[in-house]
C-alpha cells in the first residue's frame, strides 16, 4: 500500500494537515535536541521527513533511516540528495520488529507518524529499547483522536470522511486513505501507550499533546 501512494504522499501529508505537520515535526526535533544525540536511527522513515528536519535541526547529527516500503525509501532517497545531506543520512530496508542492529548502537530512536503501522508494537518498541545504549532515548511522532468537545467531532469529520475522498481522489488509492483513520483508531489511547513504552523497558516516559490533541509526542529514556 504505501509502495503505492508514494509518489503523491508527500504532497497529502501537508495537504490534509494543512501545513502543521512542519510544526509538529520542528517541535519534536526541539525536544530531541536536549538529548544531543550524535547517531539516531529514524523507523518507518517513509520519505524522510522527519530525518531531514533532525539532520537538518542537531548539529553533528548522522541519522540511519530505515523502512520496509522500497518505494517511500526511494522518494526519500531523491529528497535527501536535493537538500545535500547524503553523507549526514544513510538509508535502508528493514522491518522496525526485528532490527539488524546491535545493543547500545544509538543514542535516539525516533519513529515518525509510523509506529501505528507496526503489527507488532509491544515488539517494535523492545527492540528500540535493545538498540538503545543507556541514556539513549526514544521520541515517537504519532496522530491520536482528540477528545475536545468541541474541536474533536469537527476533527473527526474531516478525518473520517472528507479525507479519504480526498486523499483518493489525488492519489487515486481510496482504500490507503481510509486505512490512515482507522489505523489511528486503533491505536491505544496515550496513557496506555506511555505504559507500553514503560513495559518495554523505557524510563521517564511521558507525552507531549499536540494541536488539542491531534498528534502527540512520546519521549522515553533507557536507563
Amino acid at each position: 500500500m504505501f509502495d503505492r501512494i508514494a509518489p503523491s504522499y508527500d504532497t497529502l501529508n501537508h495537504l490534509m494537515s494543512l501545513g502543521i505537520d512542519y510544526l509538529w515535526r520542528r517541535r519534536a526535533v526541539r525536544e530531541l535536541r536536549k538529548f544531543a544525540p550524535k547517531r539516531v536511527l529514524d523507523l518507518a522513515t517513509g520519505t524522510c521527513d522527519l530525518a531531514i528536519a533532525i539532520a537538518k535541526g542537531i548539529e553533528g547529527v548522522k541519522v540511519t533511516g530505515t523502512d520496509i516500503s522500497t518505494e517511500m525509501v526511494e522518494v526519500g532517497r531523491a529528497k535527501v540528495a536535493e537538500r545535500g545531506l547524503s553523507e549526514q543520512i544513510e538509508l535502508g530496508i528493514a522491518d522496525a520488529e526485528q532490527l539488524p542492529y546491535g545493543e547500545g548502537e544509538y543514542d535516539a530512536v525516533t519513529v515518525g507518524f509510523g509506529v501505528r503501522n507496526f503489527v507488532h508494537k509491544e515488539q517494535g518498541l523492545s527492540e528500540m529499547a535493545r538498540v538503545l545504549r543507556s541514556g539513549g532515548v526514544v521520541e515517537i511522532l504519532e496522530l491520536s483522536r482528540p477528545t475536545n468537545k468541541i474541536f474533536g467531532p469537527i476533527f473527526r469529520f474531516y478525518f473520517h470522511k472528507l479525507m479519504p475522498i480526498v486523499g483518493g481522489w489525488i492519489s487515486g488509492d481510496r482504500a490507503a486513505y481510509s486505512y490512515l483513520p482507522a489505523s489511528v483508531d486503533k491505536f491505544p489511547a496515550p496513557q496506555r501507550f506511555v505504559e507500553m513504552m514503560r513495559e518495554a523497558g523505557l524510563e521517564e516516559c511521558r507525552a507531549i499533546s499536540l494541536t488539542f490533541g491531534v498528534a502527540y509526542i512520546y519521549i522515553g529514556v533507557k536507563r
